[in-house]
């Protein structure tokens, strides 16, 4: 009897663990899916793809003030969240990268790295220095039970967000012509060119879109993070991690990566709290080791 409860407690805790997974794996998916569409099509490593995520998290505290107490703001929140960061996403783009797309690497990078502060300061003259602690949407404050596991209904829609999404961004890019063209652009830009693909559009439309789905992912985990200046550090290495363990360039590779980062951190924390990033970095030393392009990364012709 006694054994049969700890079978049950102990499968309730994998449980638990497997849905923590899975919730921190859809936040990353997104993240590393936008940093790894940006350098796939555009060939520029975004550092500032952070930022971008951390002011998502401040527009979802700061949004619903405007629209009060109703029950529609987390969804207009969702909505307009997202589409504000990909607008000014647009703009960085078509006045910043638009210029540096045939630089060096190093040419590159810095911009990114002053956006960070940039956006940072923004930050700091309208919020201030304190976090901001995101309230949950109230469409959200139960809970759902599977095989006698309560989970949090915020968490099963995070999964069910990103797994939506997921499936959304690879039937956009596999399976449209926009699609095709985003790949033959990937694949190789002078035939592209002589094609008469516009790339300068597709461009500035990869970057909207892969910034949106940062947007998306800040407004998602804010109610769980909170607003807080130094997101943009934690979600930077977290897309990293996710588009080298899964490839850089491969939207299929970011998810795969995403659920193994996110599950390694999960049991990570769960056997020893203290060295759960250790986990993390150490699959990403392996895959490295045993693949340098990633699971499902490609060599660069």
């Amino acid at each position: 009897m006694l054994a049969g409860r700890d079978v049950l407690i102990g499968l309730q805790v994998i449980g638990l663990q497997v849905m923590s997974g899975l919730v921190s794996a859809s936040i990353l998916f997104l993240l590393a899916a936008g940093l790894s569409l940006i350098f796939g099509v555009c060939r520029v490593l975004n550092l500032a793809h952070g930022a971008f995520f951390m002011l998502a998290t401040y527009l979802a505290y700061a949004l619903p003030f405007l629209f009060g107490d109703s029950a529609l703001s987390f969804w207009l929140v969702l909505l307009l969240g997202p589409l504000v960061l990909a607008a000014v996403g647009a703009l960085v783009e078509i006045t910043l990268f638009r210029r540096i797309y045939k630089a060096d690497i190093l040419v590159q990078l810095l911009p990114t790295i002053a956006l960070i502060f940039i956006f940072g300061d923004v930050v700091r003259f309208i919020w201030g220095l304190p976090s901001k602690t995101v309230a949950s949407p109230e469409q959200f404050t139960g809970a759902i039970s599977l095989l006698g596991v309560a989970f949090p209904s915020y968490c099963g829609f995070i999964v069910a967000a990103g797994a939506v999404i997921a499936v959304a961004l690879w039937a956009f890019v596999y399976r449209t012509r926009w699609g095709i063209l985003v790949r033959a652009i990937a694949q190789d830009r002078e035939m592209s060119a002589s094609l008469g693909i516009n790339e300068t559009a597709i461009y500035t439309a990869v970057f909207a879109i892969a910034v949106w789905l940062a947007g998306v992912a800040g407004v998602l985990s804010s109610p769980i993070t909170g607003a807080a200046r130094e997101l943009d550090v934690e979600a930077i290495i977290d897309a990293f991690v996710g588009v080298v363990v899964g490839g850089l360039g491969s939207i299929p590779g970011s998810l795969l990566a995403a659920l193994l980062v996110g599950m390694v951190r999960s049991f990570g924390i769960l056997v020893i709290p203290q060295f759960a990033m250790a986990f993390v970095f150490g699959l990403m030393a392996l895959v490295l080791i045993l693949r340098p392009t990633g699971l499902l990364g490609r060599k660069e012709r």
